[in-house]
């Protein structure tokens, strides 16, 4: 059966983030699939919520999941509890109790948040600015890319896109995939965004099995390798 790694971004990035990792997979025969955050690039008022971007993960997921093809999460920062929320009623062991194929095998967390069902969303005025109705990450050449060469983080800083001021985090999560499915978490030892105890505290939650790297918040551009590593290593335990 094919097996398809999904890829859900955080905030203010977008899927193209993913695409050093996404090429290193192909070369193996891995397919990758994107979500888009429906709230990403939009500002207040009358923006997306995070309960937008739930519906709009699923969206770009159920047509994989309706060709049977069994699916690897990958989830980076705000996406690890957007990502979890979005698969319910998508999980394999679900489906194959309903005679149906395919569906979400398990998932890889990338220096994520998690949420558990009902728990509001932290604050996040300690890494973010407002502008007008946008919101935006503090520093985001040190938070995001300081871990990437300097010639590199122009063109990285110019693709971020604004993130909505207002309402995006009144809702919470019904569902967290990874009481479902098992999972790996890998902590990124240099991230300040999501500092390492609490992306400890994340795979204590998830019941993760642990990896690390020495990453900042965004491995997947300044060590594709070590991620696309720790997938390959979650689909052959999966697969078990």
């Amino acid at each position: 059966m094919a097996r398809t790694v999904f890829f859900v971004p955080g905030l203010w990035e977008g899927p193209s983030v993913f695409n050093r990792v996404s090429s290193l997979l192909a070369k193996d025969g891995i397919k990758s699939e994107f979500a888009t955050l429906r709230s990403t690039g939009t500002t207040s008022p009358g923006n997306p919520s995070m309960n937008d971007d739930i519906l709009g993960i699923r969206a770009d997921l159920e047509p994989i999941v309706a060709r049977g093809e069994d699916v690897v999460l990958v989830l980076h920062s705000a996406g690890g509890f957007l990502g979890s929320a979005a698969c319910e009623g998508l999980v394999a062991k679900h489906r194959r109790e309903r005679g149906e194929k395919g569906g979400v095998v398990g998932i890889v967390f990338t220096t994520a948040g998690i949420l558990e069902v009902g728990q509001p969303h932290p604050p996040m005025a300690a890494f973010t600015i407002i502008e007008g109705g946008g919101m935006y990450c503090r520093d985001p050449e040190t938070a995001l890319f300081g871990d990437l060469p300097q010639s590199e983080r122009p063109a990285l800083l110019a693709s971020l896109k604004t993130q909505p001021a207002e309402n995006w985090d009144n809702g919470t999560v019904s569902y967290c995939g990874w009481k479902d499915v098992p999972s790996v978490y890998l902590i990124c030892e240099k991230d300040t965004v999501i500092p390492p105890p609490v992306q400890e505290l994340c795979a204590a939650l998830t019941g993760s099995r642990i990896e690390r790297c020495s990453a900042g918040h965004v491995p997947q551009l300044s060590q594709p390798e070590r991620v696309v590593e720790v997938i390959k290593g979650a689909i052959a335990e999966f697969s078990s």
